[in-house]
């Protein structure tokens, strides 16, 4: 997309797992950090299952989770959530209270429960139709960057997103943090949902770097023919 960098960003194990590993969290959000990323696209289902995770009884919605922040560190960045389905319904205050997301843009589509819509508006968040039974990223990409001025994006999410974005093209570099583990028969690979084109999709080595604790970071220009 012109005008517009998206970096997909993600730790994963040596047999390219998502899941059923513990990643070092602190060396993946200390390359990220070094994106400059005007914002982060965040998967809802990665969301909503990180929330479960650090937050196995959460806190209770406050008056205060009804505003939108403002004093927030200028180093923190919004982050664009796609929920069409709004299974974020309840959950979204955990993540506006996080100290490194300075508040939540929610896409949506035309057929998101008017339920949701309603606890959106109730709280303040910035929300867009952009699809009608799916959310269409390219235009919701478009739209927050010209909304917003966002240039450089990152990812942060899952197996589901990642690939709908590499197959429509919305994707310009992958950054990989590979553990120096391997899961095994119970592994989620990153691609395992990508319908890549005959003889796969062609990527150009763009950085390799041995990082602490035998972590390997890889960053690769994807090649769109």
């Amino acid at each position: 997309m012109e005008g517009i960098k998206v970096i997909m960003h993600n730790a994963i194990s040596l047999d390219g797992s998502t899941l059923h590993f513990e990643p070092n969290i602190g060396l993946f959000y200390q390359i990220a950090a070094g994106f400059n990323a005007d914002m982060v696209l965040v998967g809802s289902n990665t969301a909503k299952t990180g929330i479960e995770m650090f937050y196995p009884e959460p806190p209770q919605e406050e008056a205060s989770d009804f505003i939108k922040p403002l004093d927030k560190s200028q180093y923190c960045v919004p982050w664009i959530i796609p929920d069409s389905k709004g299974i974020l319904k309840g959950m979204l205050y955990v993540l506006r209270r996080y100290e490194h997301c300075r508040d939540i843009i929610v896409l949506l589509s035309e057929s998101t429960p008017k339920s949701y819509v309603k606890y959106l508006e109730e709280r303040h968040y910035d929300h867009f139709f952009v699809g009608n039974d799916h959310v269409d990223l390219k235009k919701a990409l478009e739209l927050v960057s010209k909304r917003y001025g966002a240039k450089t994006i990152t990812t942060d999410a899952g197996v589901t997103l990642n690939c709908q974005l590499l197959e429509q093209g919305l994707i310009d570099e992958i950054s990989l943090l590979i553990s120096p583990v391997i899961v095994g028969n119970i592994s989620v690979n990153l691609f395992s949902k990508l319908h890549s084109p005959t003889g796969g999709m062609k990527l150009e080595m763009v950085k390799h770097e041995v990082m602490e604790n035998d972590h390997l970071w890889l960053m690769y220009r994807v090649k769109y023919e």
